[in-house]
């Protein structure tokens, strides 16, 4: 029989975090749980959970997660009056899923199918958002922004799993910090829930101070020379576009990045690891395999996954490896290079229906089987060392090679390339945004683009459709007809090297398939506004 959690919480390890708040809307009861929250907060050991994470085998990450998503599910169907609804709607009795052969015969759920049909507080526990304490908006970037509900569950685990990648891998501990929110602010996700949980963790005695100046590149200017060399090290927190602005300028300003041995956490989208290595020569980052990582994150769940020294490691020798980038990403190899990060099974248990990736976590609102509709994949930690072993590279050996050395967390791996409208398509050929940032990365042009763009589809006079890529020029740089040219062409170079759709499409229309380049100016108000929160790389109509 499937277990309960109401009276007896059972713990999503490695965190001492039950599966679900408790049942009913008892003020006493839910303060109660609240304090307890906190109190196993404080009393939570990093060393001992990076312990475990590094000890356990892996298929007990994995057998855990399906525990986790049992409970959730029938905890769910019991609690939640809209997925009570669901289920019933499509004649789903939850008893009789017993086992998660079972559950994979659970329909999915999306926005359109399932979050949009029914009104907010009855798709969360008891119908009511009497756990809730704050409320975010999605970005909107593939439809109408939504609203996230959350309470202290979904607080209390990004904080716990902040406090692991910045204590095993930045060292906080050991380093006095300057941690600069560098997030989007306001009713957006990441940047309050980032602050919220750094601040829980500097309090929890950490030599770490936070600011949030947010999007202002004003603030952190003014800032950031004032009190940055009080500090060992500076982290900046943001999307990625942004921190490389943030960088140049500083640059620009005289700063001494090398001097104030600044890391990255970074969230938002992808990037090459060209550009990773772009952005540490301007930071004058030594070792980027434990001083830059990229956070898998959503509004819909906050934290999902996020990059780890070894998975940084392993994608660095992937990405240098064309054959075997192919074998390891099968049948998902789309000709470009996904973001490959790790995840807690516990927190979030992630399956693959048709190419995209769903997960089953308690969030803010409990989501079974959701569909983000991010293309993408899992690779279990066996497969994907036992393969790289096989090509003659020893991760475990290189990992302690490395100066600093770092946990091997035997954790599960999830692969994304994103939303699939994030592409522009011309003559049937998929152009990825990774496929523009690339080239825009290569040392021809480098030097003259900051590297954002936006590409659109657009039809001439005769109809016929070419791609249009508008540019934004670094600072200083003259938008000259030869630059156009020059970008043109090094855009076409690696179209042809990277995008197989692509070539095969310019071997037939080689005119036609050449990209159409409009240089713009640093900061141009209609395509790259820095008020705007994230830089959108397609224009779609």
């Amino acid at each position: 029989m499937w277990p309960l959690t109401n009276n007896q919480p059972i713990q999503r390890i490695p965190f001492p975090l039950p599966v679900c708040p408790p049942s009913g809307t008892d003020v006493k009861q839910m303060k109660q749980f609240t304090q307890s929250l906190y109190k196993d907060f404080w009393n939570f050991s990093v060393d001992e959970a990076s312990r475990l994470l590094e000890q356990k085998e892996p298929s007990y990450w994995q057998n855990q997660g399906e525990r986790l998503a049992l409970i959730l599910f029938h905890q769910a169907a019991e609690r939640v009056p809209a997925y009570k609804d669901f289920l019933n709607k499509n004649h789903i009795k939850h008893i009789k899923i017993k086992t998660i052969q079972d559950f994979q015969n659970v329909p999915t759920v999306d926005k359109k199918n399932y979050l949009e049909k029914y009104p907010l507080e009855a798709l969360y526990f008891e119908g009511t958002l009497f756990e809730a304490q704050m409320v975010s908006v999605s970005s909107g970037s593939s439809g109408e922004p939504f609203l996230w509900p959350r309470g202290g569950l979904l607080e209390m685990e990004t904080t716990y799993i902040q406090e692991m990648y910045l204590k095993k891998f930045f060292e906080i501990d050991t380093l006095s910090t300057l941690y600069i929110d560098s997030f989007a602010m306001g009713m957006y996700i990441a940047g309050p829930i980032i602050l919220n949980s750094a601040l829980r963790i500097s309090q929890k005695g950490y030599p770490m101070m936070v600011i949030t100046p947010g999007l202002s590149m004003n603030d952190i200017m003014r800032v950031l020379p004032k009190i940055g060399n009080k500090f060992d090290q500076i982290i900046i927190g943001g999307y990625p576009p942004f921190v490389k602005d943030i960088i140049e300028e500083g640059r620009q300003r005289g700063l001494f990045w090398k001097q104030l041995k600044p890391r990255l956490i970074l969230a938002g989208e992808g990037f090459s690891e060209e550009w990773r290595d772009r952005v540490s020569e301007l930071a004058g980052i030594d070792d980027s395999y434990n001083k830059i990582i990229n956070i898998y994150g959503t509004a819909d769940a906050s934290i999902v996954g996020h990059e780890t020294p070894e998975s940084i490691i392993l994608r660095r020798f992937i990405n240098s490896q064309p054959d075997i980038q192919k074998k390891v990403f099968n049948s998902h190899y789309q000709n470009r290079l996904p973001t490959l990060v790790q995840y807690f099974p516990t927190q979030k248990y992630f399956e693959v229906v048709d190419q995209e990736l769903h997960f089953t976590a308690t969030s803010g609102i409990p989501l079974i089987r959701y569909n983000i509709h991010d293309n993408g994949g899992i690779l279990p930690y066996d497969q994907i060392t036992q393969l790289c072993d096989k090509e003659g590279f020893d991760i475990d050996q290189t990992m302690k090679n490395k100066p600093t050395p770092c946990p091997s967390w035997k954790l599960p791996f999830v692969y994304l390339y994103g939303r699939s409208d994030f592409t522009a398509v011309v003559y049937g050929a998929n152009i990825y945004p990774e496929n523009i940032k690339n080239a825009l990365e290569c040392k021809e042009v480098i030097n003259s683009v900051t590297g954002r763009f936006t590409m659109s589809t657009e039809y001439n006079k005769r109809q016929d459709t070419y791609l249009l890529i508008h540019v934004e020029l670094a600072d200083g740089i003259a938008n000259t007809k030869s630059l156009e040219d020059k970008i043109e062409n090094v855009i076409t170079d690696t179209l042809l090297r990277l995008n197989d759709e692509y070539r095969s499409s310019y071997q037939a229309k080689e005119k036609l398939m050449r990209p159409t380049i409009q240089l713009h100016d640093k900061k141009d108000q209609q395509f790259f506004n820095r008020d705007q929160r994230k830089q959108k790389w397609t224009n779609k109509k």
